[in-house]
């Protein structure tokens, strides 16, 4: 006879609930990025443009190394809220990073005067690159939860498609949040920080979540161990 973990909130409504806001602030971040390109370039199609590709790119690369990695993690929730915080940081250095990045341009515009379209595309591919690690940090999350889940009891065939409507659904809030909410009444530097502070949380709370889901199963363990114990004596 074996004992039975007594239930708990499921680790797929808490996983959910960090990937909604995950979501949230991924696109928050597009849009607070898209804004400030657009200083950049000067040209809002150019920098919508830059800001998708990089997103595009940065997503495709990051799910695609995270799932050949995801399945040899042992503690994939902690991975994932270490991702966020990594996330967290790099967003806030992205302003920085910017205007070192314009200082540059200025300096190649000055010493080597390029053409317009040679210049536009040397932009492109700087931004795109600075761009790169969070996006790429972002699109490892999806197959990180995935194998996360995929290992917990309490699985079934419909537990990535519910955490991937759950991060489309904090798209849409984070869309929303930044174009109509945060940026009109708090501006651009707020915004990152409140964004900011929530992956922090995210991540802080995968932490705390993975602990927990650590000391239940060796409560598990230790209680069928005790029970069973009886039994292989008799």
């Amino acid at each position: 006879r074996t004992a039975t973990a007594k239930k708990t909130p499921s680790l797929a409504v808490w996983v959910g609930v960090c990937f909604v806001f995950s979501g949230a602030t991924g696109l928050i971040y597009e849009v607070l990025w898209a804004r400030m390109l657009g200083l950049v370039f000067g040209a809002t199609t150019i920098a919508v443009s830059t800001v998708l590709a990089a997103f595009m790119g940065g997503l495709a690369l990051g799910s695609a190394l995270a799932g050949r990695i995801a399945p040899r993690l042992e503690k994939a929730v902690a991975a994932y809220g270490w991702m966020e915080i990594g996330i967290a940081v790099y967003a806030l250095l992205v302003p920085l990073l910017f205007r070192v990045v314009d200082d540059l341009y200025a300096v190649v515009w000055q010493q080597l005067q390029p053409g317009f379209l040679t210049f536009t595309l040397l932009r492109f591919a700087l931004s795109c690159l600075l761009l790169l690690v969070p996006t790429t940090l972002m699109g490892a999350t999806l197959p990180v939860l995935s194998a996360a889940l995929l290992r917990s009891e309490d699985h079934d065939a419909n537990s990535v498609a519910r955490l991937y409507a759950c991060n489309l659904a904090g798209a849409i809030l984070g869309t929303l949040v930044a174009g109509f909410v945060l940026l009109p009444a708090v501006g651009v530097r707020a915004t990152i920080l409140i964004a900011a502070t929530v992956n922090i949380l995210i991540g802080l709370l995968a932490l705390r979540i993975q602990r927990h889901a650590q000391h239940q199963a060796r409560s598990v363990v230790g209680k069928s161990f005790l029970i069973d114990r009886p039994a292989e004596a008799d």
